[in-house]
């Protein structure tokens, strides 16, 4: 495995980063992208001088969210037993960057609404607030620190080159791919109708998280037609946002809610939880109306149809 040092210089040199390439294979290809992303990780958690805690936190753990969604887009293929232990594995290594993410989202968010409301608030109205979402993080940053999380992370992302090349994908053709993304579509397009019929947090962000594994294996697949993938590559990331930032406001909601006792001004807190409200309709009419935009074919429809321009774009690349 290449030192930490010159990591960052091969990160870079990636021109078809998470992407097919036209003459690879399916296993290659996967395995060739689950890598990348592993090593980059490894490099933005090693450069945290450069970059910062904060950030190399943010992107580690969107590194182990796209292993994820290519670990599910050949799920099929794999060994049952495989699956689920890589699956669980990248899952908690993200959760034990989680809180401290968490808690710089809540500070960012706040910052967010009172921007987004700068004619009807001003940046002093919620400072007592801000203060103790603050006190948070700063104290969580030191537990990061203390524990050594983050060096944790890195050795065991190390540790798991071999188990990435030992992935038994045991197919290279469209079937590789087609039911699991018609999975990941199909759930993504239930939990576009269950959250316009009950918008609750918990739905809209079930459905973010869908919507978000579908833009990643769009991704992947982009280069079988590219204008049009694209397209749905952006459009899933606008709805992804819309979706997120709604979840960022529930929270901020709740933990206002759950800790009113740490606020002196409780004017302040119905103003705050008021414009949460509102800004949060704003987010879930946009999200609807892009989601329907995004998911209007049919699951057998939208899989039908990739899996011939993947045909073609095969027949191409020979």
């Amino acid at each position: 495995m290449p030192h930490p040092e010159n990591l960052l210089e091969q990160a870079q040199d990636y021109s078809m980063t998470y992407r097919l390439k036209g003459q690879e294979s399916i296993p290659r290809g996967i395995k060739r992208i689950a890598q990348e992303q592993r090593e980059k990780a490894i490099v933005e958690l090693t450069d945290t001088d450069k970059l910062g805690i904060d950030e190399a936190v943010h992107q580690a753990r969107k590194r182990l969210k796209k292993i994820r969604a290519v670990l599910r887009l050949v799920r099929n293929h794999l060994q049952s037993e495989t699956y689920k232990q890589e699956n669980t594995h990248l899952r908690d290594l993200g959760r034990s960057l989680a809180n401290l993410r968490d808690r710089k989202v809540l500070i960012e968010t706040l910052d967010n609404l009172t921007t987004h409301f700068a004619d009807t608030v001003t940046p002093m109205t919620f400072t007592d607030i801000r203060r103790e979402l603050q006190v948070d993080y700063h104290r969580e940053y030191q537990r990061v620190l203390d524990e050594d999380i983050i060096i944790s992370v890195q050795n065991q992302l190390k540790d798991a080159e071999n188990a990435i090349n030992n992935w038994e994908i045991t197919s290279s053709n469209w079937s590789t791919v087609d039911k699991s993304l018609k999975r990941v579509y199909k759930r993504g397009y239930k939990s576009l109708h269950r959250s316009m019929s009950e918008p609750s947090a918990e739905n809209l962000h079930e459905w973010r998280k869908r919507v978000k594994y579908l833009r990643y294996q769009l991704r992947i697949l982009r280069p079988i037609w590219s204008e049009i993938i694209e397209e749905w590559v952006d459009q899933t990331h606008d709805l992804s946002d819309y979706l997120g930032e709604d979840h960022d406001l529930a929270i901020l909601k709740k933990f206002i809610l759950n800790n009113s006792e740490r606020f002196d001004i409780e004017k302040n807190l119905e103003t705050l939880t008021a414009l949460i409200d509102r800004r949060r309709g704003e987010l879930q009419l946009s999200a609807i109306f892009l989601g329907q935009r995004i998911y209007t074919e049919k699951p057998t429809i939208f899989i039908e149809r990739l899996g011939n321009y993947w045909q073609i774009w095969r027949e191409e690349t020979q």
